[in-house]
């Protein structure tokens, strides 16, 4: 239940739609206590011969307009219930987005591109499905349970209530062993599947390189070995998954043998009336949802719980650079680049040294030069994507450093020539770039 926690501010953002579902699943809840009494009361009526044909069809007539209203019902809270959880989905997307966008591309070594992709679909997923199907589950499983439980012991027989519950202890408890090790095998499953997108798409990113060298079977063994192990973890969670339903079958099984041995003994006993047995099964079918439920239940929130662990170490990670507060003018301004060496992270040789230069307002500089020589490296200053440590960058009056990020780089245009992002001619992609029609 640790993850409703954590998801607690979207609860609090959404409480009307939660609180409307919520409270429609209880009065759905009350209203199929009525079904399982009505038919005891039939049946009892009609072996006694006590019951009319018009009492019955009025009866029956009841019984369809009850349901017809518990279908409408089901109908409103499943629009706010899953709308909700959906939207969720979009608010985690967005903030993920935003937030990969605030990082400079040091942040980009440290995680994959395909591993990124992985927490931003999977798991995110699954983590809808939380505030969904897990909401859902725990909710309508705990109202119905015990409404269902409180009817059985108080209007029927507390002494068969107990010894139908008799295997419900084992169930919970194999089921609790259970989605303990789902969690882990599921967190070892994402991690799989991040490295499997991040193999297909370092693969496709350098196929022309592949290519070129002739490593093609290479590749091949390669991506291979890593689908194999994907498909490893994927299968030892489905082994487990696998051994959740028949647990609740056996103890559902178990549960109505029970059940009809102790109840046909107390009917013969006349301690119980064949309506009531007959009720009493039919409150039981109810509770079957409620343990199917426990088990659906542990399964999601345990998938749940292992994917926001992952988007949280995401969240968790501030970005290195960060934007400062002196606005902009609106004018044009003269820029000032004073480096005096600046060096990739983990290396020791200056990627530039002794770059000083003026750019007057409204005038063009031109950078030329072989590969390796700091163009790249120059603008990734420039644009504030790496931290200049031994040297300053102004603009006007304003340190680089101090200035509105956001208001900085939107004056910015940096059009890169990436085959796999932009197969096409510099002057098609150019106006990408600047923003202006082809």
């Amino acid at each position: 239940m640790q993850v409703f926690w954590q998801l607690r501010w979207y609860f609090h953002q959404q409480w009307r739609r939660y609180c409307g579902a919520i409270a429609i699943l209880v009065i759905v809840a009350l209203f199929e206590l009525l079904p399982p009494r009505v038919i005891g009361w039939v049946v009892d009526g009609v072996v006694s011969g006590d019951m009319t044909s018009s009492e019955l069809l009025g009866w029956l007539g009841g019984l369809a307009a009850l349901w017809a209203c518990v279908y409408f019902l089901r109908i409103i809270w499943r629009c706010w219930l899953f709308g909700a959880a959906y939207e969720l989905g979009t608010v985690l997307r967005n903030r993920l987005y935003k937030h990969f966008s605030s990082h400079p591309p040091v942040f980009f070594e440290r995680h994959k591109t395909g591993d990124l992709m992985a927490r931003s679909t999977n798991d995110v997923n699954a983590v809808v499905m939380t505030a969904g199907e897990g909401v859902l589950t725990a909710a309508d499983s705990l109202i119905t349970g015990l409404t269902v439980l409180f009817i059985m012991t108080a209007t029927i027989s507390w002494e068969l209530t107990v010894l139908a519950l008799l295997p419900m202890p084992i169930m919970a408890i194999v089921v609790f062993f259970l989605g303990r090790q789902l969690h882990t095998r599921f967190s070892a499953s994402q991690a799989a599947f991040s490295d499997l997108t991040d193999s297909a798409q370092e693969s496709l990113n350098g196929v022309r390189m592949i290519r070129a060298f002739g490593l093609e079977q290479r590749q091949q063994r390669d991506f291979s070995a890593v689908v194999d192990q994907v498909g490893e973890k994927n299968m030892a969670v489905a082994q487990v998954d696998a051994k959740f339903d028949p647990v609740i079958q056996i103890a559902i099984g178990m549960s109505f043998f029970l059940s009809i041995a102790g109840g046909g003994y107390m009917v013969s006993q006349g301690q119980l009336t064949l309506g009531d047995l007959t009720a009493f099964t039919l409150y039981q079918g109810l509770m079957i949802w409620p343990m199917l439920a426990l088990a659906w239940l542990f399964n999601i929130l345990e998938r749940g719980s292992a994917a926001w662990k992952r988007l949280q170490q995401l969240f968790d990670q501030q970005p290195e650079i960060v934007s400062g507060a002196e606005p902009l003018s609106l004018q044009q301004q003269p820029l000032s680049v004073a480096i005096e060496q600046f060096c990739w992270q983990g290396q020791s040789q200056p990627a530039l040294a002794n770059v000083h230069f003026e750019l007057a307002a409204g005038k063009m500089l031109g950078l030329a030069g072989p590969i390796g020589s700091g163009k790249s490296t120059l603008l990734a200053l420039l644009l504030r994507q790496q931290e200049l440590q031994d040297g300053q960058i102004r603009y006007g009056d304003v340190p680089l450093r101090d200035a509105n990020l956001e208001h900085w780089r939107s004056g910015l245009r940096w059009s890169v020539r990436r085959r796999f992002c932009f197969p096409a001619p510099l002057l098609t992609t150019l106006p990408w770039a600047i923003r202006l029609p082809a």
